[in-house]
């Protein structure tokens, strides 16, 4: 990949080279690792005041606009951890699949520490944002080599408003972002070392990853069709095809004991969850009888009902409304598989409405509908200027020759959506890929800087070089170097 030299980052050096760009004007000592800290700190602390004490001030009246309470099984699950019941969501049912292991398992230790409670698994959210943030600023910052775009990046997902409301509802979104981004880093590493043991090092923080959210699980695939055509000659594409081989193996060596336990339960392949059926069936049915006028939330708790139905012809116990709870592991199984076979036979039955449903989803549904119309009107308001300055990014990158730097990110974003297209979507799957959004959206928002601070100081924007024979001294500040383009 080509480094990014010069005039477009910002960087640390032990030297300064003579030849290189020399800005005359005082270079901003406030970007040191000090003052980095310090705002990500101040961030956190935003960010911690919001989750912990003012968004839950006023979750009764966004309670119908925005769900600010437990949901999605994970509390419960985590509860009947703590109390030694297993791993099930009420006491006297069987065993489940429903969710992915990771997050429950983090949750029952926040409990026995801390006792059940909401507030507990916020606190727990808030660290796990604050450690994400942290880690896409190093990835930023080894994108862009550019100190400020990763300083704006990390800012940025700490602020914003849809990250704040997934901490505050102790939603799945931050702790799956802190996993790939982790496995991300790596990858990064990996892809431009060509190092062999930090592909097998990015599969296991990808078996991380899938245990705490499935989506991310068949990206290998995607990335090694990438690589390879990227690849030049047929020994640098043995060489991908090995890296992504080890990587698999790593993943696959943290997801088997998850595996194994669930092939004892029913005997059969499980390698992620068992609420693919349920998320299928609620797309399909949404969308196909979304009247209108009707609130999403409305048509959701009608699928339910649907959902309901199939359970009782199969003739099998169960209990809920929205989530059928079964007994046994081997029932919730098969019920997957009759939610999965009847959202099948209808998109094969009848091709144009999974085409219009799946357009749907990726080009509105998935950034912008809410529960409400309210919800949806307030996504709009801030996914839009986020979608935006995102674009904006890439653009800046491209024009500047830079964007095979951001590759496996932007590959990354490109490859979420779709997974949505033909089960459920709403601008709650989108928080997975806002951190790597906000990496664009920062490239976008320093692109700018120069031409503020050139207007401010009324610096020249081609400075001349520094005499030859000047020995330039050695930098113990962040330097300043103009990316806005001459």
């Amino acid at each position: 990949m080509p480094e990014i030299r010069g005039a477009a980052t910002i960087h640390v050096d032990e030297t300064v080279s003579a030849t290189r760009v020399h800005v005359p004007a005082p270079a901003p000592k406030v970007f040191d690792r000090k003052f980095i800290f310090l705002i990500l700190f101040t961030a956190l602390l935003i960010n911690a005041g919001m989750v912990l004490g003012v968004l839950p001030k006023v979750a009764s009246p966004l309670a119908v606009t925005y769900s600010m309470g437990f949901g999605d099984l994970y509390d419960l699950i985590a509860k009947n951890l703590d109390q030694g019941n297993g791993y099930r969501v009420e006491p006297d049912m069987g065993e489940t699949m429903l969710r992915e292991p990771g997050y429950p398992f983090l949750l029952s230790a926040a409990f026995k520490l801390g006792g059940y409670g909401i507030q507990q698994a916020r606190m727990v959210c808030v660290l796990l944002a604050f450690g994400a943030a942290l880690v896409l600023f190093r990835l930023t910052r080894k994108i862009t080599e550019n100190a400020v775009a990763a300083l704006i990046a990390a800012v940025l997902f700490l602020l914003y408003p849809g990250i704040l409301i997934a901490e505050t509802r102790a939603g799945i979104e931050v702790p799956s972002i802190l996993t790939v981004l982790l496995f991300m880093l790596v990858l990064y590493s990996a892809v431009d070392k060509g190092s062999i043991w930090r592909y097998g090092s990015a599969g296991l923080l990808l078996g991380v990853a899938v245990l705490t959210r499935s989506e991310v699980m068949v990206f290998p695939l995607v990335l090694l069709g990438y690589l390879l055509l990227a690849a030049k000659g047929w020994a640098e594409r043995v060489k991908v095809a090995e890296g992504i081989a080890l990587l698999g193996v790593g993943a696959l060596i943290v997801m088997s004991p998850w595996i194994i336990r669930n092939y004892l339960l029913v005997h059969q392949l499980v390698p992620s969850a068992t609420v693919a059926g349920v998320a299928a069936q609620e797309g399909l049915y949404t969308c196909e009888n979304a009247a209108t006028g009707e609130s999403f939330a409305l048509g959701q708790t009608r699928a339910g009902y649907e959902r309901a139905d199939f359970a009782m012809q199969m003739g099998k116990p169960f209990l809920g409304q929205y989530y059928q709870l079964f007994y046994t592991p081997q029932d919730e199984f098969a019920f997957n598989q009759v939610l999965l076979r009847h959202v099948s036979s209808e998109y094969r039955n009848d091709p144009k409405l999974m085409a219009g449903c799946a357009a749907k989803n990726l080009l509105f549904n998935f950034w912008f509908l809410g529960k409400t119309l309210q919800s949806t009107l307030a996504n709009l308001a801030m996914q839009v200027p986020l979608l935006g300055l995102a674009l904006g990014g890439v653009v800046v990158l491209w024009r500047r020759g830079l964007l095979r730097k951001a590759d496996l990110v932007l590959l990354y974003i490109l490859y979420i959506p779709p997974l949505h297209a033909v089960i459920i979507a709403h601008a709650r799957h989108s928080m997975l890929i806002v951190p790597f959004l906000a990496i664009f959206a920062a490239v976008c928002l320093v692109s700018f800087w120069p031409a503020l601070r050139m207007q401010s100081s009324g610096l020249d924007s081609k400075p001349s070089p520094p005499p030859a024979a000047t020995k330039p001294p050695v930098a113990d500040h962040l330097s300043l170097a103009t990316c806005h383009q001459s």
